[in-house]
C-alpha cells in the first residue's frame, strides 16, 4: 500500500508538471488560429472559427526563409560541436598525455564565461576577418561556445566507460581511430544524443549573437525573424504566434525522435 501510494503521488506530480509545461504550448497554438480581436477579447477561449490563413500569411512573410537559415546554422553547428567535443572528451578522459588536466581546466573556464561579456571583441574579430553578416560568422562562435559544456558532459560519461570493452577491441586489432569510431562512439550514443538535444535547443533560440552578426533580412534566423512582426507602435500578435508555433515544431520533433536515447543518457549519468 505504501508503494502504491508513493507511486500515485509521483504520477500526480509528474502529470501536474507535464500539464503545467504543456498549457503554454497549447495556448500558443490555439491563439495562433484566432483573429486579433478574438485574441484580446477572449484569450483563453477556444477559437470560434480557426483562422488557418494566419499560418499561410506568416509563411509567406518570410518565416520559411528564417526556418531554413536556422536549420542550416543549427545543424552545422551541432554536428561540429558533437564531433570536436566527443573526440576531445574521450582524449581527456581516457588517454594519458602531458597537460591534459590543464586543457580540461581551460575548457571549464571557457564554460564559465558568458557570451554577453565578449560580444564587443567578438564583433571586432568577426569584422576584421570579413565574417560579419554571414552564416559562418554565427556557426564558428556557436561551436566555440558550445564545446566547453559538451566536453564537460561527455567527459563525465567517458570516465565511466568500461575499460574491458576497449581492451577487447585492442586485442581484436583495433587501432585508436577504429576503437573510437567503431566501438566507443556507437556505445556512447545516449550521451551524444543528450549533447545534440541541449545544443540544438540553445542554438535554435539564440538571439544576442545573431543580432550583432546578421544584418540582411535574407540571412536572419528564427529569433531575429520574429522581430519582424513587432513594430514601434503595434505588433501583429496572431502572425507572431503562428510563426512561434511553426518555429517550435522542429525542436519538438527532434526531442520526440531522440527522447528514448536522451532519457537513457540521464539515467546513465544519474548512476
Amino acid at each position: 500500500m505504501k508503494l502504491r501510494f508513493s507511486t500515485i503521488i509521483v504520477y500526480l506530480l509528474v502529470g501536474g508538471y507535464t500539464l503545467l509545461v504543456s498549457l503554454p504550448i497549447v495556448w500558443m497554438f490555439l491563439s495562433s488560429t484566432k483573429t486579433v480581436r478574438e485574441l484580446f477579447s477572449s484569450p483563453f477561449a477556444l477559437p470560434q472559427e480557426p483562422q488557418w490563413s494566419n499560418f499561410a500569411k506568416a509563411w509567406e512573410s518570410g518565416i520559411s526563409q528564417y526556418l531554413v537559415n536556422s536549420l542550416i546554422v543549427t545543424t552545422l553547428s551541432v554536428v561540429l560541436i558533437v564531433l570536436v567535443s566527443a573526440l576531445a572528451a574521450y582524449a581527456l578522459a581516457r588517454i594519458n598525455f602531458p597537460g591534459r588536466i590543464a586543457i580540461y581546466l581551460l575548457l571549464i573556464a571557457g564554460f564559465a564565461i558568458p557570451v554577453h561579456t565578449v560580444l564587443v571583441p567578438l564583433y571586432r574579430s568577426l569584422n576584421s576577418v570579413g565574417l560579419l553578416n554571414t552564416h559562418a560568422g554565427l556557426i564558428l562562435p556557436y561551436v566555440a561556445f558550445g564545446i566547453p559544456f559538451s566536453v564537460l558532459l561527455l567527459y563525465a560519461f567517458f570516465l565511466e566507460f568500461p575499460s574491458e570493452i576497449e581492451d577487447a577491441a585492442r586485442i581484436d586489432g583495433c587501432n585508436i581511430w577504429q576503437l573510437v569510431l567503431r566501438v566507443v562512439m556507437p556505445l556512447s550514443l545516449p550521451a551524444l544524443v543528450s549533447v545534440v538535444v541541449f545544443q540544438s535547443v540553445f542554438l535554435w533560440n539564440e538571439f544576442s549573437l545573431a543580432l550583432i552578426v546578421i544584418r540582411d533580412d535574407a540571412l536572419r534566423t528564427i529569433p531575429l525573424g520574429l522581430t519582424k512582426f513587432q513594430g514601434q507602435w503595434s505588433t501583429n500578435r496572431t502572425l507572431m504566434l503562428a510563426s512561434l508555433s511553426m518555429a517550435t515544431l522542429p525542436v519538438l520533433i527532434l526531442f520526440i525522435i531522440l527522447q528514448r536515447q536522451f532519457i537513457r543518457s540521464l539515467v546513465g549519468f544519474s548512476k
